[in-house]
């Protein structure tokens, strides 16, 4: 109701003078026009707003304001407003009435073409949208803009295969690179092919997403559970190092993978070497706590314990503070008091259901990677949590079970 009303706030003015200027329009056109007389129009959809009818007196402004090429720029404004909004059948009726305007001036027309696009884009009305959007590409309208329009429709669609070829597009009509999104397509695909069990397939478009943006470690990441799944762990391991060269923000993402690999080989050495490596790498307590859960499996739970006491000191960190309280428990079993037990059982429920990815660009959060963030739709933005992120309720938890 207060959008309705803000809507009116903005209309109201421009109806006013419309009224007045249609008034005296009919005073000049007919000398028997009653003196003072104001627009019905007008006069009604003032007692809509009296009786609290947002919506029609909306409407009945809104018909009031003629459309022409002094008022075009009005209506594209309450039209976007409206899309703004969530209100797109609004919006769709007033960007289609300039559109129908043939004595409209053609920059007034072909924005409101392009504003239909976007219309039709949030509607889900897809064919429409891109019909639209072709066509102010052919005509060289809008096209970076329109470009871009088509991209989304293609990523809805998942038509990977015409989003690259947009997005080169896209990329030289911008002048700047878009090489990172182009290679998360490219996983797109592979992920299709390796789901239809092609794995020749997956690994062409691996080729061509690591050749697209070498550093896109979700090519690598595919490329790894590839080869594991393959039963070559050799291989497998080799490509999951290149992660930690490409993005230390994915290092947690490789730990368990590798854990599988080296176990198939039966190499715990290896597997320790290769979280020695990681340590420096990364700022986050994974590959500290992994190899604390290393020593724990091989009965060296003092040195797991002390290991990540240490890495404490260092780094503070809830998620290290929770596994060696639970070393601790599992060390002795009685060497924990009642609040320090409560203390870690809080920390582990809290940690379990802690978004385990966060999208650095809108601030999502979730359990499960999106390489395309769902609330902002932006590519290579969600990465992994280091700790209990800032603002979730770990500390008043922790606080509560140490009462």
């Amino acid at each position: 109701m207060l959008d309705g009303i803000w809507v009116l706030l903005c209309l109201l003015p421009l109806a006013a003078a419309s009224g007045w200027y249609v008034r005296g329009r009919v005073q000049d056109d007919s000398a028997d026009a009653a003196p003072g007389t104001v627009n019905a129009d007008y006069l009604r959809g003032i007692s809509h707003l009296v009786n609290d009818d947002a919506d029609r007196a909306i409407e009945t402004f809104v018909r009031l304001l003629d459309v022409d090429n002094d008022t075009a720029e009005t209506h594209l404004a309450l039209g976007n407003l409206f899309r703004r909004q969530g209100e797109v059948d609004r919006a769709l009726r007033v960007h289609q009435n300039l559109v129908a305007r043939p004595n409209l001036a053609a920059t007034h027309r072909n924005q409101a073409r392009y504003e239909l696009a976007l219309d039709y884009l949030r509607a889900g009305v897809l064919d429409r949208a891109e019909s639209l959007f072709q066509e102010l590409i052919d005509q060289n309208l809008f096209l970076a803009q329109s470009l871009s329009g088509l991209v989304a429709i293609y990523e809805q669609e998942r038509d990977w295969s015409r989003a690259i070829e947009t997005t080169r597009r896209l990329e030289s009509v911008r002048g700047t690179s878009l090489r990172p999104v182009i290679a998360q397509y490219f996983c797109e695909l592979a992920e299709e092919a390796r789901g239809s069990r092609d794995t020749e397939l997956a690994q062409q478009h691996l080729k061509s997403a690591r050749q697209a943006f070498r550093d896109c470690a979700r090519a690598n990441l595919i490329g790894g559970l590839i080869a594991e799944q393959a039963g070559d762990p050799r291989t497998a391991i080799r490509i999951y190092r290149q992660v930690r060269r490409q993005d230390d923000a994915f290092v947690s993402e490789i730990i368990e993978p590798s854990r599988r690999c080296y176990e198939a080989l039966d190499d715990d050495q290896g597997y320790a070497r290769f979280l020695h490596e990681l340590m420096p790498v990364s700022d986050s307590a994974h590959a500290h706590v992994a190899y604390a859960r290393f020593l724990h499996r091989q009965n060296k739970t003092d040195e797991a314990i002390a290991h990540v006491s240490q890495y404490l000191q260092a780094s503070p960190n809830w998620i290290a503070f929770y596994h060696l309280l639970d070393l601790t428990w599992a060390h002795t079993r009685s060497s924990l008091t009642g609040p320090l037990d409560s203390l870690r059982e809080a920390l582990g429920q809290i940690i379990e259901r802690q978004p385990a990815y966060h999208c650095g660009q809108c601030g999502f959060s979730g359990r499960y990677l999106h390489w395309q963030c769902p609330s902002c739709r932006q590519w290579n933005t969600m990465v992994p949590v280091r700790d209990v992120r800032p603002g979730e309720p770990a500390p008043t938890r922790v606080a509560r079970a140490l009462i």
